[in-house]
């Protein structure tokens, strides 16, 4: 799987793990809605940067490189934005 979809894959999984819809996600990264729709519509060629990548991963404390892998897991180390 490319670096591409991984990155999609796991910020789906950090989308649903904090229960928020897109625009909630988005708030939460200080970007707009339509740029998150954009990053994770199915077979979209956008590319989620490393910067923006970073954003996630902190935000969500996540470790660095969490959204790079290409497994997620519930033992991963991290917490609920909300637990």
């Amino acid at each position: 799987m490319e670096l591409l979809d991984v990155r999609r894959k796991n910020a789906v999984a950090l989308m649903q793990e904090n229960a928020l819809d897109e625009l909630s996600f988005a708030l939460c990264l200080g970007i707009e809605e339509h740029q998150i729709e954009a990053l994770l519509a199915t077979n979209s060629k956008k590319k989620i940067s490393d910067s923006l990548a970073r954003l996630m991963e902190q935000t969500f404390s996540k470790s660095v490189f969490w959204l790079d892998e290409g497994e997620t897991s519930s033992t991963a180390s991290g917490y609920d934005l909300f637990g």
